[in-house]
């Protein structure tokens, strides 16, 4: 195991460039920020199929992160893509925190418990909002971290801070704004990692470990997969929501997600969606 706090001189650089399709130099600047935040998100989804073929672990480490994402060519959930991310921006020289934030845009509360998280990180000019597993209604690419700011383009986004003094990250929709999670800048380590991904494997409450959650964010559409319902998101256009059966669910794993299982999981998972 690496001696550094995220393991970043135990990442393949190479291997993770090219899982994400990340083409041309790095270096720990703004616009190496920029293009790897794109990158990671428009080829890596969030997953969380592991608690639902029954295995009881998903290691935070770097060596388990990189075989299940890298090699196998999977997603993750928020836990697992920011340990990676964090070991990859550790290796390439960047300064950054990691925070968690409470989501809210499922919960329709700010109460809940504070289970994403996400990096906050020094570029040049400023500090960076980078998120990059928070799925179909989170960030193409970095915004900047402060009161106000606000990211145009195909889908926009604005930081806004309340009263009590969390920030809130909301997805400007056509129809108004929706709080997507709020948070304050409480520092976070591995260790905490390791809390919420024990409650997010293995608590009653979890949203994580009892049906179905996928999601991708690509440039211009958006998927997001909760049990049986599939909700598509383009811009300037309402959300597109469609029933799946058993079948079109597994479909969609490689066609809409880019997720590749191994044959022995997507008849365990056949069997799981069967029985729901």
């Amino acid at each position: 195991m690496s001696d550094s706090m995220w393991q970043g001189s135990g990442v393949d650089l190479d291997a993770y460039l090219t899982r994400v399709g990340y083409e041309g130099d790095v270096a720990a600047n703004l616009a190496t920020l920029q293009r790897l935040h794109a990158a990671h998100v428009e080829a890596i989804p969030f997953d969380n199929l592991d608690p639902l073929l029954g295995r009881t672990e998903v290691p935070l480490d770097i060596a388990h992160v990189q075989e299940k994402i890298v090699r196998q060519g999977r997603g993750g959930w928020c836990l697992e893509q920011v340990a990676l991310m964090a070991a990859v921006l550790e290796r390439i020289g960047f300064t950054f925190t990691a925070f968690a934030g409470r989501t809210r845009i499922r919960t329709g509360s700010p109460f809940g418990p504070a289970l994403h998280v996400a990096l906050a990180v020094h570029a040049e000019d400023g500090l960076w909002l980078h998120d990059v597993s928070f799925g179909a209604y989170g960030l193409h690419e970095p915004m900047r971290l402060m009161d106000g700011a606000r990211l145009d383009g195909d889908f926009s986004f604005d930081l806004v801070r309340e009263m009590s003094g969390e920030r809130v990250l909301r997805f400007l929709r056509p129809e108004g704004p929706a709080e997507l999670y709020g948070f304050t800048m409480d520092m976070r380590y591995p260790s905490d990692f390791e809390l919420l991904n024990h409650f997010c494997l293995t608590h009653p409450r979890s949203p994580f470990n009892h049906r179905v959650v996928l999601q991708r964010t690509q440039a211009r559409v958006r998927h997001l997969l909760v049990g049986n319902q599939l909700t598509e998101l383009r811009p300037g256009e309402p959300a597109a929501v469609r029933e799946l059966d058993e079948a079109e669910v597994l479909a969609a794993l490689q066609e809409i997600f880019g997720i590749s299982l191994r044959s022995a999981d997507i008849m365990a998972l056949g069997k799981v969606l069967a029985c729901r």
